[in-house]
């Protein structure tokens, strides 16, 4: 229904803006990678749980410990993206994981084509390429010096991301946040092991728990709820305003200003993804409507 995608789309839309400082949060912290999982998901699933129990009360936290196999596998996605995207911004340059995470759209597509049977419309194609385009002539110079094991984790994140979203639509539960919570909280635990919880700096706490405790749950639960109503090839696309958006958080940060190039490629990227947008609200209120 028309009402429906256009709900999916302003929760991915309102989510995926509240994660866009990610990348910059990540870096101001300062913390070894692992510790980095370890703290944000433990505070990824803290504050899911309470989103929870705040919105959904008892039956919702009880609905937090029925597992099934698509669960199990949506945490085990979430696993692998975690450990990958820290690892991948600690072995490459930002910039370099934000072009690879670009093809989330397109890997989103095929993936709910064949799992799914889920084809995604030509528009969102033409859309996908553009902007992977865009993020592409963005960072050029920056991939020319990037490191094989740095992008090789960015796109395994890429891939996981991408099945991730097609699970969380395949499942179209009541809630999904469930899933979230129990992929973070088996993060951290894998992470563990290997992290030094009390070596954070104490500059890095404050963005540790902006990140961990309120930006991305928030973001995260939103995001979670769009592939409910949207396709995930189309939450993916959403996606990429964090390519867009995370050198401008950059340069509030530290003061670099974006180039030229960093401009003319965001306005194609805003183009495709408001192009996009628009027809599949046009063609979900022409379904919606009497023959």
């Amino acid at each position: 229904m028309h009402s429906h995608y256009a709900r999916g789309l302003a929760l991915t839309f309102v989510g995926v803006l509240v994660v866009t400082p990610d990348t910059l949060l990540v870096r101001l912290v300062d913390a070894d990678p692992w510790t980095l999982v370890f703290w944000r998901g433990l505070g990824i699933a803290g504050a899911l749980g309470v989103i929870v129990w705040a919105v959904e009360g008892r039956e919702g936290v009880r609905n937090i410990f029925r597992f099934g196999p698509r669960r199990l596998l949506g945490a085990a996605l979430l696993v692998a993206v975690s450990h990958c995207f820290i690892w991948a911004l600690a072995l490459t340059a930002a910039a370099n994981v934000l072009v690879v995470l670009a093809g989330s759209p397109l890997a989103a597509a095929i993936i709910g084509r064949l799992f799914l049977g889920e084809p995604a419309p030509v528009r969102t194609w033409i859309a996908a390429v553009a902007v992977a385009g865009g993020v592409a002539v963005i960072f050029a110079d920056d991939l020319q010096g990037g490191r094989f094991a740095g992008n090789l984790c960015a796109a395994i994140a890429t891939v996981g991301l991408a099945a991730y979203f097609v699970l969380l639509r395949s499942i179209r539960a009541a809630s999904t946040l469930p899933v979230p919570i129990w992929g973070n909280l088996a993060a951290a635990a894998v992470a563990l092991p290997f992290a030094s919880p009390f070596s954070v700096p104490e500059t890095g706490v404050l963005w540790l728990a902006l990140m961990a405790c309120l930006l991305l749950p928030a973001g995260i639960g939103l995001i979670s709820t769009g592939p409910r109503y949207i396709p995930a090839a189309e939450v993916g696309l959403l996606l990429l305003l964090e390519t867009l958006l995370g050198p401008l958080w950059v340069w509030l940060g530290t003061g670099e200003t974006p180039t030229t190039a960093v401009l003319a490629a965001g306005a194609v990227i805003v183009a495709a993804l408001a192009m996009n947008s628009a027809l599949g609200l046009r063609s979900a209120a022409r379904r919606e409507m009497p023959p």
